[in-house]
C-alpha cells in the first residue's frame, strides 16, 4: 500500500469508528507536543508529513500551530526584515497559512505556540519584529544559545479572557515562563487581544476576540515544556480539550 492510499485508509477509519476519538492536528509534530496532548480520547495528527491536507482538515477537531523557524516577512509585506531572519521554511509558511484560514473560517479550536502565535498574528493581518535584539533591544533576554526563563505580566488582571491561559485561582499577575525566540509580534492584527507582555512590552499571550472566533489562544513561550504540574500548561490544555468537546 503506497503512502497516499494508507493516508486515505487512516482517514476513513478515523471518521467511521463508533464513539470515535477527537482528532487534534499539529502543524508540525514533535515528542514534546504529543506528550503534552496525550490523552486516550484524542488522536494526534501531523500536518507537516501529510500529502493531503484537505482530507486531514476535514476530520480535524482541534489545531495546534507549533514552534519552529522564522516566518517569511514577505507574508506581512516587509522585505527589509529579510536580512534579520534566520532559517525560513517556505513550505511550512504556506501550510500553516492554509491551516489558519481553515481554523478561522470553520471555528476550529486553535492554540498557537511560539512561531504559532506569530503565525496567527501574521495570517490575520499583523506583522512581526524580525529580530528582537536589533529592533527592540536587550532589556529582556528571550533566548541565549537555547531556552531561557523570564517573567511576564498580565496586561489587565481583570480580563475574563485571562482564564483561558492562566490559572483562575492564581492571585498573582506575573508569571515565570520559558523562552526561545528572537522574533515577536509588532503590529497587531484586527481582533488580537494581548493578555500578557514581557517587561520590554512584547506580547507573550494573546487571544482572538470571541466575536471573531470561539477559541483561538496563543503564547510566545512553550507550555509543552513547562512541566506536567505547571498551572499555565494545565489550564491551556484543559481549556483546549473543553473547546474541542463543545463542537
Amino acid at each position: 500500500m503506497n503512502k497516499i492510499s494508507y493516508l486515505f485508509f487512516i482517514i476513513i477509519l478515523l471518521s467511521c469508528t463508533p464513539n470515535k476519538k477527537k482528532n487534534i492536528l499539529l502543524s508540525k509534530a514533535s515528542f514534546n507536543y504529543e506528550k503534552w496532548l496525550e490523552d486516550e480520547n484524542y488522536n494526534i495528527l501531523n500536518a507537516y508529513q501529510s500529502n493531503n491536507l484537505d482530507s486531514l482538515l476535514s476530520i480535524t477537531d482541534g489545531i495546534v500551530l507549533t514552534g519552529g523557524e522564522d516566518i517569511n516577512p514577505l507574508l506581512y509585506d516587509n522585505a527589509t526584515n529579510l536580512d534579520l531572519c534566520e532559517t525560513i521554511n517556505h513550505y511550512r509558511d504556506t501550510l500553516e497559512k492554509l491551516i489558519f484560514d481553515y481554523a478561522f473560517n470553520n471555528s476550529i479550536p486553535t492554540i498557537g505556540i511560539c512561531r504559532g502565535m506569530q503565525m496567527i498574528n501574521v495570517a490575520a493581518g499583523g506583522s512581526l519584529y524580525a529580530d528582537i535584539p536589533t529592533q527592540i533591544g536587550n532589556a529582556v533576554t528571550h533566548r541565549n544559545n537555547g531556552e531561557v526563563n523570564h517573567s511576564i505580566y498580565l496586561v489587565d488582571p481583570q480580563n475574563t479572557y485571562n482564564s483561558l491561559i492562566f490559572p483562575k485561582n492564581d492571585t498573582t499577575s506575573s508569571f515565570n515562563v520559558n523562552s526561545w525566540h528572537h522574533q515577536g509580534l509588532n503590529d497587531l492584527a484586527k481582533g488580537v487581544i494581548v493578555l500578557a507582555r514581557s517587561n520590554d512590552m512584547l506580547p507573550e499571550a494573546i487571544v482572538l476576540d470571541s466575536n471573531l472566533h470561539p477559541f483561538m489562544i496563543a503564547v510566545q513561550f512553550h507550555p509543552e515544556r513547562l512541566g506536567g504540574n505547571n498551572g499555565i500548561s494545565i489550564t491551556m490544555r484543559d481549556n483546549f480539550f473543553k473547546a474541542i468537546n463543545k463542537k
